[in-house]
């Protein structure tokens, strides 16, 4: 014991890794004797100094399950238990089955990972034209798209898979093809859309058939709709106003069309039956789900993720294969992916040259405790010397807490006081669309506006001039209010990913419906200084013409009001006296202009 400790002292002293000390033949460490010898005592305490009600914890070594428990509460309300079986959303750990359906695939050689995806999805495109004919299966499984994240496209969205799917042209990249790893969920939300193009089913019946029923996951389902009717299901938490506040239940938040990037749902024991299969190369009993090679792939490095190196040496560069992230632990390696969705945490870590597997799932929104814990597992099955993960996270976490204020202050001291919106504030009140984002509704109470953006609610507040903060759900925005040559409210400009442009939402009017006989009373030719307009129905639709123009179709949406089709920011208004329609109106950013109605 006193010649360990003396090489312990050495090779600190001359400034080697701890990794590499790991890996020196040694004595037994205790931890190893009895690996979960206080394991327990330790979570619990993280669990509360995280401030998260439950988590799930199961830990696969050598093909088998060697622990699996829940401590605290599923639901924090009614204090009832998290136990090994209690469904968790696990988010985007969902990623590691898509990308497994695709490798599926192509094992059955429907697909290959390195040829063009329009080969199997002629219609898929790109904002970069030369990057939508070249991506891969592969390439986008590896986040190297050249695509932001461009979440706010699809969080709160109504949207279907497909109409996200048809959605992906519009959106803007930030760095070259191929040039550099950025995390898209959409690239997995299309690799789901792959899967069903390819196979004739559903993502989810597909993943079920292929993956889930095989594994015996019976339980483990891809909607929060299904969680919630389970009989052993965790409830969402988050934070009231900040990070390591108060803590309150969320809403479930149903992300079924994102579904292939993050919809799972399943618990410790049903996981750790996935896992299993993964350290076996695809076998699972006397199944085989994918073929060594096709397993490999899975895990070959394919973007470099991070760059950066921890100065204690516990991990080395990031890189990500297809759906996980492949580094070094500590002299051991790892593969990992976490998963965070609306009051939800999770991360699931293969320690493949050591046949370890742990899963942490946790009911707690954007928490750190996943990591804590699989860390502090990770240490104690692999006979690692012990670190504090618990305080070392948490004395990080206060760090970005405090750079977050400062920050948050910054903004704030760049206000102009004392100033006011150019507009009343009932003038901002409207609907704004992104075709790539959707729609911004802003409404008022009083004199406070609020609103929504999709599905997210807003709280919206004057910051200065025409700009305005809101809160999204918890994120903070902020928005430019722009007026035509009109002086109307016409558009919001919003930074919502960085790197691009700021994104316009321009004003609209929702259409009505008008039948065939309520547009008739408006047909006739009408006069405009010598030159006959001619409104006209073409099938249920009403049409104006201007001499020596295209025909342009009228939406209705008011009454006797219609928006111009196709171009913006124009309108015709008729005029009724007496029962009859006396005059139509062209209301243009250069004047209004208008025509009698001839006899």
């Amino acid at each position: 014991m006193k010649k360990q400790t003396f090489l312990l002292l050495l090779f600190c002293t001359i400034g080697l890794p701890l990794s590499l000390l790991a890996q020196k033949k040694s004595k037994t460490p205790a931890a190893l004797v009895d690996p979960f010898r206080d394991i327990e005592t330790y979570i619990e305490k993280a669990r509360q100094d995280w401030l998260v009600p439950g988590v799930g914890l199961a830990v696969v070594r050598n093909g088998k399950i060697i622990y699996a428990k829940g401590f605290g509460f599923k639901d924090l309300e009614q204090k009832t238990a998290v136990t090994a079986n209690t469904q968790f959303a696990i988010g985007s750990c969902s990623k590691a089955f898509t990308a497994f359906g695709v490798c599926q695939l192509a094992q059955d050689g429907k697909i290959s990972l390195n040829k063009p995806l329009v080969e199997y999805l002629p219609d898929f495109k790109l904002h970069d034209e030369y990057a939508g004919e070249k991506l891969t299966p592969a390439d986008m499984l590896s986040h190297i798209s050249g695509l932001p994240r461009h979440d706010f496209a699809w969080y709160g969205s109504p949207r279907s898979r497909e109409e996200l799917y048809k959605s992906i042209p519009l959106f803007e990249p930030t760095v070259s093809f191929r040039q550099q790893w950025q995390y898209n969920n959409f690239m997995f939300m299309t690799a789901g859309y792959l899967i069903e193009k390819m196979s004739g089913q559903s993502w989810e019946d597909y993943t079920r058939a292929k993956i889930l029923g095989p594994l015996g996951m019976k339980e483990t389902n891809f909607s929060v709709a299904d969680l919630q009717k389970t009989a052993d299901h965790a409830l969402p938490y988050g934070w009231e106003d900040k990070p390591m506040g108060k803590v309150k239940k969320l809403d479930f938040r149903n992300i079924d069309a994102m579904g292939p990037a993050g919809s799972i749902n399943s618990s410790p024991n049903e996981m750790a039956k996935w896992v299993t299969m993964l350290l076996r190369k695809g076998k699972y009993e006397d199944q085989t789900l994918i073929n060594p090679d096709m397993h490999q792939e899975l895990f070959r490095p394919r973007s470099i993720a991070s760059t950066a190196l921890d100065s204690s040496y516990y991990t080395f560069y990031g890189l990500y294969g297809l759906g996980w992230f492949i580094t070094d632990y500590r002299g051991h390696l790892r593969h990992d992916h976490g998963g965070n969705i609306d009051g939800f945490s999770a991360n699931v870590a293969l320690y493949p040259r050591d046949s370890l597997g742990i899963i942490v799932l946790t009911n707690m929104n954007g928490t750190g405790l996943p990591g804590v814990v699989r860390n502090y597992v990770a240490d104690r099955l692999l006979g690692l010397p012990s670190v504090d993960w618990n305080d070392k996270q948490l004395s990080a976490l206060k760090k970005a807490l405090i750079a977050g204020e400062e920050a948050a202050q910054k903004v704030q001291t760049s206000r102009k006081l004392d100033t006011k919106p150019s507009h009343a504030l009932s003038e901002y009140i409207g609907k704004y669309k992104n075709e790539a984002y959707g729609i911004i509704e802003i409404t008022a109470s009083g004199d406070t506006l609020g609103g929504k953006f999709n599905d997210l609610k807003l709280k919206v507040s004057h910051f200065h001039y025409d700009i305005f903060s809101a809160n999204a759900d918890g994120a903070n925005i902020q928005f430019s209010a722009l007026s035509n040559l009109k002086g109307e409210i016409e558009t919001l400009e919003i930074e919502l990913q960085p790197g691009v442009k700021p994104l316009r939402f321009d004003r609209f009017n929702e259409a009505i419906k008008s039948s065939k006989n309520d547009l008739e009373k408006y047909v006739g030719d009408y006069d405009l200084m010598g030159a006959n307009i001619k409104c006209f129905l073409r099938g249920e639709t009403l049409f104006v013409n201007v001499p020596g123009q295209p025909d342009y179709e009228l939406v209705p949406v008011a009454t006797h009001k219609f928006d111009l089709k196709v171009a913006k920011g124009y309108q015709l208004i008729f005029a009724e006296e007496a029962g009859k329609i006396i005059s139509a109106t062209f209301d243009q950013p250069n004047g209004k202009f208008t025509a009698k109605r001839k006899p």
